[in-house]
């Protein structure tokens, strides 16, 4: 896994742990739609994040993959902030809900475009594909196009294109929507398979009863807070 070097001793605060999510405020006009959201993960666990439309699920995990700026509060990574793009960066994969592959390629070419979009080449670029291909369980369908594949076949190819580069956050938005049953159990699988590897996971899902069968924790999006918030932090320090 991918981490930036450890801070040094004189340095070491709580704010360099895991992902650390502080007041996190943003709105489209006038129309308020985070307000006040903290929130901390450490490694090796899954926050799962749930609300109706247009409660800010994914406006929130817009803000955490870097794709949308803050009106106010602040987003750090192992210390590192979100607005410094490409370190940030570096360490998330981002799973949309609409499938970033061409169907025009097979599953493993999706994979190596991606890999060489992160700069990575030759032995290392195959490892950072092959690692990926193994931890979302696809290896039946590799090989086929994805204009072929099933939904859920694609939908799984869209989580293994996140795992490329093997980033320590991963960013889920809807991984399952729409999926059969046999393809979200091996979804599903794949998540549990990253908390094990010691990854943190935030997963945007309408589904709590799913979501809490594979979270550490679920917490609802209501009037651009979080409802259901007993404790700020998701594992030990």
């Amino acid at each position: 896994m991918r981490h930036p070097p450890a801070p040094a001793a004189e340095n070491k605060s709580p704010d360099n742990d895991g992902l650390q999510v502080r007041d996190l405020c943003k709105a489209y006009g006038r129309e308020s739609v985070l307000q006040g959201v903290s929130f901390s993960l450490m490694p090796g666990h899954i926050l799962g994040v749930c609300g109706n439309n247009g409660a800010g699920k994914t406006t929130l995990i817009h803000l955490l993959a870097s794709i949308l700026p803050p009106d106010s509060g602040r987003i750090t990574l192992f210390g590192i902030p979100a607005g410094q793009n490409r370190a940030y960066r570096r360490l998330i994969g981002y799973v949309p809900q609409v499938i970033a592959l061409s169907p025009r390629l097979t599953v493993r070419q999706n994979l190596d475009f991606w890999a060489s979009a992160l700069g990575l080449s030759g032995k290392i670029r195959r490892a950072a594909v092959d690692e990926a291909i193994q931890l979302t369980h696809i290896q039946d369908f590799v090989n086929k196009r994805v204009s072929r594949c099933s939904g859920g076949m694609a939908r799984r190819a869209n989580l293994a294109a996140g795992l490329v580069g093997s980033p320590s956050l991963m960013l889920l938005d809807e991984p399952t929507a729409g999926v059969d049953e046999d393809n979200r159990e091996a979804l599903l699988h794949a998540v549990r398979g990253m908390k094990q590897s010691g990854r943190m996971v935030v997963m945007v899902n309408h589904y709590r009863s799913e979501m809490e069968a594979v979270c550490d924790r679920v917490v609802t999006l209501r009037d651009g807070r979080l409802a259901e918030a007993p404790n700020d932090e998701i594992g030990e320090r």
